[in-house]
């Protein structure tokens, strides 16, 4: 059975206990408070025991130092159950060890930046994005960072999303919750945490965005003041609901001439889409066709930034004079702070190419599938669109080139 001692000449209270291999040790509990020492005594001789027996697993270990901590907080507070953490788990570390085993824990910080590494499914611009949230929140917390992830607690996500509110739309905020929900899931998955402490933070309500479509004296505007590229990119959004960074990435290899078609794998949803040519654009991509394969369509644009995409788009649009220019004096804010919405933008040819293609009585679920949009009402995996009726259905789109 295990018991604390004093030594001579030594403030805090030591931890006498059987190891796993028989031996009576002496382990310092790091403390001169006699009610927590014996809690960690008991925590170190549980460990010693499930180690003899063979029953020491890390998900084990983990949850033993995460109670007896808990335990410690309740009664002397957080900083005790700290300190107390930063004895048990070398402890309990050494019996996986001696066990033939190997003991996992993570930090904060550690936890996150595995998480976001591991993310080889996720496109490049949906990993930069959650990079960026995650260096926001290791930044809000600080020095805190560096704590076990067990010490992680729903008031501070709670204060980090109140911090965020501060500076970014709604919109913004509730992702940034969203990406420290999934990131912290995956943790519990990996029994590195017993609950999802960002599990009940609720999301902010967001106001309908009053996005719009561009209306047909705008859009005759924007192609009679846009250069070459960014006319070609007009064209290809209107005509086939492809997001900017899509249009920008595409080359040669994706247009099918013969065909008619375009085939891309969408940079968000990463899903792989045929799609028929209207006649305007077909007629327009006919026109510039280069030899290279793998040639851009629009070689000035290619891999750019969504933001710096946004920025030249805007830039068109001044120029056609239905928005007006941006000032250029700093106005405090950064990357990370609120920004004024416009109505319009390179998006709102998304909004174009599905409000013609239902105002030419196109079904919902035909204009769903060209423009890759997903509903629970409906599925690819139930419902097939032939080629026939996505070409019929933008041959009824208008010819915004005339």
């Amino acid at each position: 059975m295990s018991s604390i001692h004093k030594q001579p000449g030594r403030p805090n209270w030591f931890c006498a206990f059987y190891d796993p291999e028989g031996f009576r040790r002496f382990r310092t509990t790091g403390t001169s408070n006699r009610k927590v020492a014996e809690t960690i005594c008991v925590g170190v001789e549980r460990a010693a025991m499930l180690t003899r027996q063979g029953k020491l697993s890390n998900e084990k270990a983990l949850r033993l130092v995460r109670e007896t901590c808990d335990a410690i907080a309740e009664t002397h507070g957080k900083l005790a159950a700290d300190r107390a953490e930063g004895v048990l788990k070398p402890a309990v570390e050494e019996f996986i060890r001696v066990a033939g085993g190997e003991f996992t824990s993570y930090t904060v910080k550690t936890w996150l930046e595995s998480w976001i590494a591991g993310r080889t499914d996720a496109s490049k611009a949906t990993v930069i994005e959650y990079q960026r949230i995650i260096d926001l929140f290791l930044k809000f917390l600080g020095a805190r960072s560096a704590r076990g992830l067990t010490t992680l607690q729903p008031r501070q996500i709670e204060d980090f999303k109140t911090q965020l509110t501060r500076r970014v739309s709604p919109s913004t905020v509730n992702k940034g919750v969203k990406v420290l929900k999934a990131a912290l899931n995956a943790a519990v998955k990996s029994r590195q945490l017993e609950f999802n402490p960002a599990e009940h933070i609720e999301n902010i309500e967001v106001e309908e965005a009053r996005r719009r479509p561009f209306t047909g004296k705008e859009l005759t505007a924007l192609l009679t003041h846009a250069g070459e590229e960014w006319r070609t990119m007009i064209l290809i959004a209107f005509y086939t609901g492809l997001r900017l960074r899509d249009c920008a990435n595409l080359t040669w290899r994706n247009v099918e001439l013969d065909t008619n078609t375009l085939n891309v794998l969408t940079e968000k949803t990463k899903r792989q889409q045929v799609l028929p040519l209207a006649e305007p654009l077909a007629r327009h991509l006919s026109g510039m066709a280069g030899d290279d394969p793998d040639g851009a369509l629009c070689p000035t644009l290619r891999g750019k930034p969504a933001a710096r995409l946004s920025a030249q788009f805007y830039k068109v649009m001044v120029k056609a004079g239905i928005v007006k220019k941006r000032g250029n004096k700093s106005a405090g804010k950064g990357r990370d702070s609120k920004r004024d919405r416009n109505e319009i933008s390179f998006h709102s040819l998304r909004y174009n190419c599905t409000s013609a293609l239902k105002s030419s009585g196109v079904s919902d679920s035909v204009a769903m599938d060209i423009v890759g949009h997903e509903t629970a009402s409906v599925s690819r995996s139930y419902t097939k669109i032939d080629d026939t009726a996505k070409r019929t259905a933008v041959n009824k789109l208008p010819d915004i080139t005339k």
